[in-house]
């Protein structure tokens, strides 16, 4: 009887649950841009952004705070005295959405797999992970190629998710595999519905962290930041990542549970492509005086409060490392930039002629110094309209230099397609947040990356300079922290002396939400991580913040 009694109670309370969750709303996400979603959540190589709420890392780190882990499926690590090997305790108790054991074996075949099929080897494990060790079923060895004093940043981090040997095991081509029903041990990993305008993602059955209280995700597709604001000024999305014009009128004002907070992201940059197709740019992009003349034609201001409505900041460094890594700045680098971090036309002409560029045929612009045409343009996504806006302004002033070049606005998964092949002359890109100095200098300015698929990274401009590549290493090599400053500071002064981009402004992290359906989202006053709901970033945090109001 009394066992009967339990089973009911038991059964009751499922039913109860299972009601309430039915009640609570889908968490609507704006993030993506696309012309019509394409069911494919493949971990590798494409697929949709929101694969990161299906495969977790083991470890996120804030992008606000880079020193503050946060434990996913790693609950701790070490660093072996010589910097070659990391060793990793795993979560226990853990279980894949399809009900099997998530354990070390997974682990180790993340960090194999993709020595055996180089096409989805993105983050370069192959480069920097000699063996992948079982210690035993919740403990994991790493075994690094060279010493690297930041090699937890680099490997445990958001860039390599954790995928069930059980399934990809049996994958030969796994770029090919469009994963339509995938398994993971995230959040949400249940696909229920999908459709080329919006499709509805849910939760785990076997979640390990109690932590989430959304029941589902809801991506409606737009294909433009004017498609997109309609719907936010409705309130009817609840966690956005668009860039909003004028936000107090056209979004604040629509509704009272309408909110933003826009703290300040990467650096915004123009690159130029040194490996570009188009021989006469690529003889320009060689020169650095041309490359002086590009810098001195950009009015930053007017981009910054014009373009991005005065919403963004300035002060870019040579680098272009974000703010919050601002510590590692270099006051000689610092002092050589500052000649160039301005808008001066008059200045741009001088260093063109002093580059021996001049206008041979009188149309205005200049050709190059061996008398070869000169024109290029400036690639940046389409419906992305503050960037729209504000590479007008930088080819603006490219053409008052007398530079002919022009702006081409391709869809975004073109815009990025062209990384992989080079085929672009110079790109309006981000500059990216990293979780360590040492790994933005390696992601954004070793040649390791070039032509590669990543996004914002050194793929960007190909630069190539083995005596930089090697300041990066040396970096990575040295726990010395006095050491790690000396060679900050090379890499500083090298990027400024060569003036090898062109930084303008910070990128705001566009972020906003409606608090009418939900509430946790952080705020300029509950600023706890990186709050935009975008891939790769800090919502695997924040998404344990986020509560139905039911």
């Amino acid at each position: 009887m009394k066992i009967r009694k339990l089973a009911t109670f038991a059964a009751a309370m499922a039913i109860s649950i299972s009601a309430a969750e039915a009640k609570t709303p889908n968490l609507k996400i704006l993030s993506e841009s696309t012309t019509g979603w394409v069911q494919n959540f493949n971990p590798w190589v494409g697929g949709r952004q929101s694969k990161d709420m299906v495969y977790e890392p083991l470890v996120v780190f804030n992008q606000i705070d880079s020193l503050k882990p946060h434990y996913f499926l790693a609950t701790s690590y070490s660093l072996s005295n010589d910097l070659k090997a990391l060793t990793v305790n795993l979560r226990k108790g853990v279980k894949w959405s399809d009900g099997e054991d998530f354990n070390a074996d997974d682990v180790v075949f993340t960090f194999t797999y993709p020595k055996s099929h180089p096409e989805i080897d993105g983050a370069g494990i192959t480069s920097k992970v000699s063996k992948a060790e079982k210690v035993d079923d919740h403990t994991v060895k790493l075994h690094l190629k060279t010493a690297n004093a930041f090699a937890a940043n680099d490997l445990l981090g958001v860039s390599n998710l954790i995928i069930p040997e059980h399934i990809w095991s049996k994958i030969d081509k796994p770029a090919q595999e469009s994963n339509k029903n995938p398994v993971g041990t995230g959040p949400f990993t249940e696909i229920q519905r999908f459709t080329p305008q919006v499709y509805v993602q849910c939760k785990n059955p076997n979640y390990w962290n109690p932590d989430v209280k959304v029941s589902c995700l809801e991506f409606p597709q737009y294909s433009s930041n004017d498609a997109a604001l309609e719907l936010m000024a409705k309130g009817e999305t609840d966690w956005n990542g668009i860039f909003i014009p004028d936000v107090d009128k056209t979004f604040v004002a629509k509704n009272e549970n309408n909110k933003y907070w826009f703290p300040s992201s990467d650096g915004v940059r123009i690159t130029m492509n040194f490996e570009t197709k188009n021989d006469g740019a690529k003889e320009a992009f060689s020169s650095v005086n041309f490359r002086k003349a590009f810098n001195l034609s950009m009015d930053r201001d007017a981009m910054m409060m014009i373009g991005a409505y005065g919403y963004v900041t300035g002060d870019n460094p040579a680098s272009n490392m974000p703010k919050s890594l601002w510590n590692w700045r270099d006051d000689k680098a610092d002092a050589m930039w500052s000649k160039l971090y301005r808008y001066d036309i008059k200045a741009a002409k001088a260093e063109l002629k002093a580059g021996g560029f001049k206008d041979v045929d009188g149309d205005g612009f200049v050709e190059n110094p061996t008398g070869s045409k000169l024109t290029f343009k400036v690639q940046v996504p389409s419906g992305w309209t503050d960037w729209v806006n504000n590479a007008s302004i930088a080819v603006e002033g490219l053409r008052a230099a007398g530079i002919d070049a022009n702006v081409v606005t391709p869809e975004a998964a073109a815009y990025a397609k062209t990384w992989e092949t080079g085929d672009f002359d110079a790109c309006f890109c981000g500059g990216s947040l990293q979780s360590s100095v040492w790994k933005f200098y390696d992601y954004t300015l070793h040649s390791r990356n070039n032509m590669s698929p990543q996004w914002w990274s050194s793929s960007m401009m190909n630069y190539s300079n083995e005596a930089l590549d090697k300041m990066i290493e040396d970096m990575g090599a040295t726990p010395d922290e006095a050491e790690q400053q000396r060679l900050a500071s090379q890499i500083e002064q090298h990027v400024a002396e060569n003036v090898i981009q062109v930084p303008l402004y910070y990128n705001g992290v566009w972020y906003s939400y409606n608090d009418s359906r939900f509430t946790g989202f952080y705020s300029e006053e509950n600023p706890q991580a990186h709050p935009a709901p975008w891939e790769n970033y800090n919502r695997l945090i924040h998404i344990q913040a986020i509560k139905p109001r039911m």
